[in-house]
């Protein structure tokens, strides 16, 4: 995957923490908001002075479904999609792996961050934490 320079000056940090298997997420340093995905400006306050910060990279799940049918032919279905919210107040569209059984992880499970391998880059995933 690659992306276009614009792209890689606002992502590019992130990419690199995945590469280390750290989860990061940009934090506005004007208002304090953790928001995710990467924009140029801060969704609460319109300031571009923000930052990325390291996330815990857990949270619980908001959503959570098996996608049977790929917006392109090249992506493998079915794989386990949803919504994460992470303990530090932002939130993060994500695909969930190895669960108990192949399940998909109940809505308000606890999930910690684990990091796969996908057209040539880390990027992260979830997984159910099970006692």
């Amino acid at each position: 995957m690659t992306l276009s320079a614009e792209a890689e000056a606002l992502t590019g940090e992130f990419w690199a923490a995945a590469a280390r298997h750290e989860l990061v997420r940009p934090v506005c340093r004007d208002c304090g908001r953790n928001f995710f995905t990467p924009q140029i400006a801060c969704p609460q306050c319109l300031s571009e002075n923000w930052s990325y910060e390291r996330s815990s990279g857990r949270g619980r799940v908001y959503s959570a479904t098996v996608v049977h049918k790929a917006a392109t032919p090249d992506v493998p279905v079915p794989f386990r999609l949803g919504i994460v919210d992470l303990d530090e107040g932002w939130s993060m569209l994500t695909t969930f792996v190895d669960g108990p059984g192949g399940r998909l992880p109940a809505i308000g499970a606890p999930v910690e961050v684990t990091w796969v391998e996908q057209d040539g880059r880390t990027v992260p995933a979830f997984r159910e934490i099970v006692p």
